[in-house]
């Protein structure tokens, strides 16, 4: 029998008080898809440390350092430029073998591109690698894929506000066996010592601990992961005994186990069913081309701020920024992440309920424009007082604490996204879709954003501030799209 608890909650037009029936997490299949995200996130987050150090090592730059970060950009630009081109195809596949078998071939292609990331020794190498790493695995829209799945409308909220926290425990945990593990001969010394092996490939330690740990993942999900797609379900012969006693939406089909996923009366099982890919111009409905707008709006600003913020904390506060030290930074932003986390557990599932999806992305978005007007505010008053003071410290303390806000619109928006699926079948490739033209934003926004921002500050454009109120302006360019969604997320596909 499934546990469920009950809470007090609104119509679909939010106007009659009425209980709700919440169901419990399946906790095994969530806690194995969360234990797969701190590997996407490990993977991601690993080279940070490391990387501009890295690209001066291969030699590219000839010995300049000021060209370091343009190839520092490329190797990222290159990553979400391929897996742009391969998120689609991933998601297709996993819509017509299982989302399983999909997500076992994208954990073995982490550990694979970690690998030779690790052992490259030329800066083409190091793009190889990391082309290698979006090419092989389509992991990130897979994950949510199964993660709407395995849950209905009553507590997917809470799964979306739960998943930001393996997320920023695998940054963390990467970006300090990166800094840590690195040139283990120079720094570590003892065994490592032994082996001039170490000593030519600097990177291989932390790359290879990554490594370790996305194999390590593939073995914990080829054990318990269960297959969440009738079709493909292993206890698909069974499907008519199945469903003749009308099973409970996460009762087992076999002798009571881990079911493959929600059932009931708008997901059945049908033996014979076989999916097929379905053309770009089925996939593209209006509901969906409206998320790919919002969505990549989101992406946008989303990617600009992230990619800019530390950049604004390091640069000399004569050239628009705060002149913080990197050890600083690197404090801030953890914190950073961390209060982050708390907040989207904390807040998330209670604000969706209680106000709906549509409110919860706008208001989040909003506060974006408040953390972009933030910047000029703090340059100006470190030019006025001198320096960083207190009044500059508690700018930053209500930037970091309204930048907790704007997360929670990306788990809004795909609540959005899975219910504008066309179907069922289709939830992979869409999904993938969406993810597809999210990367290739995410392409382009870093290199755009920096730009302009230089561009800003070099001919003094607004005082330098001409960046930020091109942002504010695509920001609430997003805000006044998310406002032609429903209160609510659209029911769910059949």
């Amino acid at each position: 029998m499934e546990e469920t608890t009950r809470s007090l909650g609104q119509d679909s037009n939010g106007n009659i008080p009425v209980e709700r029936t919440i169901s419990r997490l399946p906790k095994l299949q969530f806690g194995v898809l969360l234990c797969l995200l701190l590997a996407e996130a490990i993977t991601a987050s690993l080279i940070q440390p490391f990387i501009v150090q890295l690209v001066y090592e291969t030699g590219i730059t000839g010995g300049d350092f000021n060209k370091v970060g343009y190839y520092a950009g490329l190797v990222d630009s290159i990553f979400f430029v391929t897996q742009a081109l391969m998120m689609l195809q991933w998601g297709r596949l996993s819509d017509r073998i299982g989302r399983r078998p999909v997500l076992l071939v994208g954990l073995s292609g982490l550990g694979l591109s970690m690998f030779s990331f690790g052992l490259a020794q030329t800066f083409w190498t190091v793009v190889a690698s990391r082309a290698l790493a979006a090419a092989l695995n389509g992991n990130s829209s897979i994950i949510k894929c199964m993660v709407y799945e395995i849950t209905d409308d009553s507590n997917l909220a809470q799964a979306l506000s739960l998943m930001p926290i393996a997320w920023s425990v695998g940054s963390a945990i990467g970006c300090l066996v990166g800094g840590t593990l690195q040139h283990p001969y120079e720094r570590l010394g003892g065994i490592f010592r032994l082996s001039e092996f170490w000593k030519t490939n600097p990177y291989f330690l932390p790359c290879i601990s990554a490594a370790l740990y996305s194999f390590s993942a593939f073995a914990l999900s080829y054990f318990l992961l269960k297959e969440v797609l009738p079709q493909t379900a292993p206890s698909i012969v069974k499907a008519k005994s199945c469903t003749s006693h009308n099973p409970t939406p996460h009762e087992g089909c076999i002798n009571g186990d881990v079911p493959p996923g929600p059932i009931n009366e708008r997901s059945p099982l049908i033996p014979n069913e076989q999916p097929q890919s379905l053309p770009l111009s089925v996939l593209l409905t209006p509901r969906v081309r409206l998320v790919i707008l919002n969505y990549s709006l989101l992406a946008l600003v989303d990617i600009a701020f992230i990619i800019l913020k530390p950049i604004f904390l390091g640069l000399p506060i004569a050239n628009g920024g705060l002149g913080m030290s990197s050890s600083l930074i690197g404090v801030y932003l953890a914190c950073s992440g961390i209060v982050n986390s708390l907040v989207s557990i904390l807040l998330f599932s209670p604000l969706t309920r209680r106000f709906g999806s549509r409110a919860v992305l706008a208001g989040c978005q909003i506060a974006y424009i408040a953390c972009f007007s933030l910047f000029p505010i703090m340059n100006g008053l470190a030019r006025v007082q001198g320096g960083f003071n207190a009044a500059v410290w508690a700018m930053l303390i209500i930037q970091l604490i309204l930048s907790t806000l704007p997360p929670m619109a990306y788990s809004s928006v795909f609540m959005f996204l899975t219910s504008a699926a066309h179907t069922r079948s289709a939830l992979g490739a869409t999904t993938g879709l969406v993810q597809s033209t999210t990367s290739i934003i995410r392409a382009i926004g870093p290199a755009g954003a920096t730009s302009l921002f230089a561009f800003s500050i070099e001919h003094n454009i607004l005082g330098g501030n001409f960046i930020y109120l091109v942002l504010c302006a695509l920001t609430v360019g997003s805000i006044t799209t998310s406002t032609f969604f429903p209160r609510r997320a659209w029911a769910r596909a059949d």
